[in-house]
């Protein structure tokens, strides 16, 4: 996956943090996978996709392999890891990327 710091061309949702960005705005693009602010990108934490708390990184058992670039979005925490973790993680991700849909 490829970003491209550009000046946005239409307003968008950042992946990382959920604010918007206004077309004129500064901020990062990847095709098919979405924007983010330039700052949003240089974070060395990840939230957590159900709660939005900081997901753990730096206790975190994958931590040594993990590009944080690529998975901004996708992790969890520990409080939220449970038996239905999938399903609220699953509704998380429909929520935060409206593009995948739904069942």
């Amino acid at each position: 996956m490829s970003w491209i710091t550009m000046t946005m061309k239409f307003p968008g949702t950042c992946l990382v943090c959920g604010r918007r960005i206004q077309a004129g705005e500064q901020g990062m693009w990847s095709r098919g996978v979405g924007v983010k602010h330039q700052e949003c990108a240089q974070q060395s934490s990840i939230t957590c996709i159900i709660c939005g708390r900081p997901a753990g990184c730096d206790r975190c058992e994958l931590a040594e392999s993990c590009d944080i670039q690529k998975v901004s979005p996708l992790c969890i925490c520990s409080g939220c890891d449970s038996p239905d973790a999938i399903a609220a993680y699953r509704d998380a991700a429909a929520r935060k990327f409206p593009v995948l849909g739904g069942d």
